[in-house]
């Protein structure tokens, strides 16, 4: 854009630019000063051509409103949005905070970081991004280049040009792929949703190039890098990369966004742990999960086993007897159990009970009735041989005596009630 922009020149008779910075193919970035509050900015100008495409120029807007939503220190501030007519052609521009310091990239230029450092670099890039996530916004590039390295070493996070937003709606062609290839997420070349795991992997790369000074994964061609990403895991860190470090890496670099840090907080929490106790072995992934998997069910299978056996197990006979009315005597056993009275000895009694007589007095005459319609039970008729031992029914004439003898209506048969029997 040398024909259209330069040093001098000024943005709607208020922005004017002094030095350029850096560019790109979407457009270019320049210091500029803004004439009307007096200080120093950052401007980013959108390539006329991009500007004049409806497309891109929209994308350009969801940056300028999606990083003007965010407040946090590790997110550089927006101050501006506007279209400026410059010549014959229109231009889209975004007015930014100015940061002193360098970009990342070219910090690594010049020799890899300590993993301390970079530690604490993962940390804080990882809450500007818990915080774009929290608004619904997924960066989508995050690389050495968008990262900002202030003075007091504090990292800020710029240039959410390609910054998809769930309430801006995807505005990416059909076919076309959004991303820096060296730190695509595997699932942005598959067409997948586009998820806060993408940004999670990304800063995975970038602390992987922290610590080795190199790319993961490399080739002549974007397509030969992102096949790479796909298909092929990242070679081993050295040696003297501690456990803690090493084991924040390489869960933010999983082929699955399920296996990843299941967010940026959650790695920017690993990144701190692993700066404090750098050596300190990392807990085995999912065991938790799994044992608590288990012992749910251990304890759904226990429960299964008492219902089920409290609703198979068969009724008890004093479980039966429960049903027995009140005032019931529980002594008293079933009918069926009537073995002790052999043949029929009662029933001469009860075939006269018809025809009652005067109520004799106790003598051996040969045919006495008892004075009751129906003859007294005997104890010969118990239901059972163990009940009580003094029979229940009244005596059949009043006196001081009970007869020892109830004739049956046949003189020779006699029953004997109490010891010692006539012989």
């Amino acid at each position: 854009m040398e024909d259209v922009l330069g040093a001098g020149t000024t943005l709607n008779d208020r922005y004017q630019l002094t030095t350029l910075i850096g560019g790109g193919g979407m457009g270019e970035v320049w210091r500029a000063t803004d004439t009307v509050l007096g200080r120093e900015v950052a401007l980013k100008v959108l390539t006329p051509a991009l500007s004049e495409n409806a497309t891109f120029a929209q994308r350009f807007q969801n940056e300028a409103r999606a990083m003007a939503t965010l407040r946090h220190p590790g997110v550089v501030d927006v101050y501006d949005y506007g279209l400026a007519r410059v010549g014959e052609r229109t231009l889209s521009y975004l007015v930014m905070e100015y940061v002193e310091g360098e970009s990342l990239d070219r910090a690594l230029d010049r020799e890899p970081l300590t993993p301390a450092h970079t530690m604490r670099l993962v940390a804080e890039v990882a809450d500007a991004l818990s915080a774009a996530h929290a608004q619904g916004i997924v960066h989508r590039d995050v690389k050495p280049g968008n990262l900002l390295l202030r003075p007091d070493g504090r990292v800020a996070l710029t240039d959410f040009g390609i910054a998809h937003s769930v309430s801006a709606g995807q505005l990416t062609a059909t076919g076309a792929m959004l991303c820096s290839a060296g730190y695509c997420a595997p699932e942005m070349a598959t067409a997948s949703d586009v998820t806060p795991a993408v940004d999670v992997y990304a800063l995975g790369v970038v602390a992987y190039e922290c610590l080795t000074g190199r790319l993961p994964f490399d080739g002549d061609t974007p397509v030969q890098i992102i096949y790479k990403h796909l298909h092929q895991s990242p070679p081993t860190l050295p040696d003297d990369i501690p456990p803690g470090p090493r084991a924040v890496v390489a869960r933010a670099l999983e082929k699955t966004p399920d296996r990843r840090w299941a967010s940026a907080a959650d790695m920017g929490e690993a990144a701190r742990r692993a700066l404090a106790d750098p050596h300190a072995s990392p807990a085995p992934r999912r065991r938790r999960a799994l044992i608590g998997a288990l012992t749910v069910s251990v304890a759904v299978l226990a429960t299964a086993a008492v219902v089920g056996s409290l609703w198979l197990r068969p009724v008890t006979p004093l479980e039966q007897q429960s049903i027995l009315p009140p005032g019931s005597n529980a002594t008293v056993a079933p009918p069926t159990e009537r073995e002790p009275v052999k043949g029929k000895p009662a029933l001469p009694p009860a075939k006269t009970s018809p025809s009652p007589k005067p109520t004799p007095t106790a003598t051996n005459e040969p045919e006495p009735t008892p004075t009751k319609p129906t003859p007294t039970v005997t104890p010969t008729a118990e239901p059972t041989p163990t009940a009580e031992p003094t029979p229940t029914a009244e005596p059949t004439t009043p006196g001081p005596e009970e007869p020892t003898v109830e004739p049956t209506g046949q003189p020779g048969e006699i029953q004997c009630v109490r010891e010692p029997c006539p012989s």
